[in-house]
């Protein structure tokens, strides 16, 4: 068997081949180009097991060469600290030391490392969809703060309520008769309106693209406070339910679990699992309060333990809660037990519109 640690940055990549009954090395740089590539396939076999530390081109560099090796293990970076912590760190000192861990996992039988799953195509879609939605959402956010810090600073006392509300923007553009106030106001607000215009757009595309998983935003969308959005994110960053044993795996993966470390009688709650996807927590949080609230018994829960602990860590337990909820409803294959028919039925004939109008059937 021979083992392949990779080093791969943007331009280029560094090898270290180790073979199962040799102790020699031999190390390989190659360039991301086509000749190169040919070349790095010709020193793969059928019993080659690679291991790469995950980075933003990790999955589309593991497809080009998937099918002609035995396994391809991409690592995720939280798993490979040893590395990052090295006195010397150059490409070939990664690429051993990466080889290494992969021997030692295949002949010494200890689970070392645990690979990140490669995702199928749709998913890699509707995951970069989603990054250019977070960056495009955040950049509303600093241009509304921006506006707003401007009124602020010149006495408009005025709540973002008002000053974003569609019947009063062309009354705070006119606002101040101060040439250096009143460019400032309309430059930012005409990047905001280009911004949100390109942000609904990029919002129909998601739901657009991502039709296939109409069964899971279906059953998703049963529980009241997830949008089809949500739901997506969700999709995008689980991939499918089958991944975890149980739902507590399930929660901890999405960062909504702490991390626990015991030591004789002193128990240290840490932050939550850094290995896991952030994405689905991220839109759940905005909606939690609606979830709640449909839900008796869970804000009686909520209720009691504000008494005594904070928010910060009720809102994280109640996400570990809601996603217990989301996974038992997608293992289950059924809707949420406190599930809304009007609510829900409002979700899914929206949707169904949307997809109608770009001519796709809603199944």
């Amino acid at each position: 068997m021979q083992f392949v640690g990779i080093d791969l940055h943007t331009n280029r990549f560094t090898c270290c081949y180790l073979n199962e009954g040799s102790r020699e090395k031999t190390m390989r740089t190659f360039e991301l180009k086509a000749d190169d590539l040919k070349e790095f396939h010709k020193t793969l076999t059928l019993d080659t097991v690679v291991l790469i530390e995950a980075t933003i081109n990790s999955f589309a560099f593991a497809k080009l060469f998937q099918h002609a090796v035995k396994e391809v293990i991409i690592a995720n970076t939280y798993q490979l600290k040893n590395i990052n912590l090295s006195d010397k760190k150059t490409d070939k000192v990664d690429a051993d030391k990466l080889a290494r861990m992969l021997k030692l996992q295949f002949l010494g039988g200890e689970k070392l490392i645990v690979g990140v799953t490669i995702p199928p195509k749709e998913i890699s879609d509707l995951r970069s969809l989603f990054a250019s939605y977070r960056i495009i959402r955040k950049q509303i956010t600093q241009t509304k703060n921006r506006i707003h810090s401007l009124l602020k600073e010149n006495l408009y006392p005025f709540i973002k309520e008002y000053i974003f509300g569609k019947k009063t923007r062309k009354a705070i553009r006119a606002i101040s008769q101060d040439q250096i106030l009143s460019f400032q106001i309309n430059l930012c607000m005409g990047s905001l309106e280009q911004l949100e215009s390109s942000f609904d757009i990029l919002e129909e595309k998601i739901k657009i693209a991502r039709a296939p998983f109409m069964k899971e935003i279906d059953l998703l969308s049963s529980l009241s406070g997830l949008s089809v959005i949500t739901a997506l994110a969700i999709i995008a960053d689980i991939i499918d339910v089958s991944r975890f044993k149980n739902a507590k795996k399930f929660a901890s993966y999405p960062r909504s679990a702490s991390r626990a470390e015991s030591s004789n009688e002193h128990t240290i709650i840490k932050s939550t699992n850094k290995a896991g996807r952030k994405l689905s927590i991220t839109l759940l949080s905005q909606s939690l309060n609606h979830f709640r609230d449909s839900n008796k018994k869970l804000n009686a829960w909520y209720g009691r333990l504000s008494i005594y602990k904070k928010k910060g860590v009720i809102r994280m337990a109640l996400c570990r809660r809601v996603f217990t909820d989301i996974y038992q409803v997608l293992k289950k294959n059924e809707y949420h037990r406190f599930i809304n028919p009007r609510l829900h039925d409002k979700k899914i004939l929206e949707y169904k519109k949307l997809l109608e109008r770009n001519n796709i059937v809603f199944q």
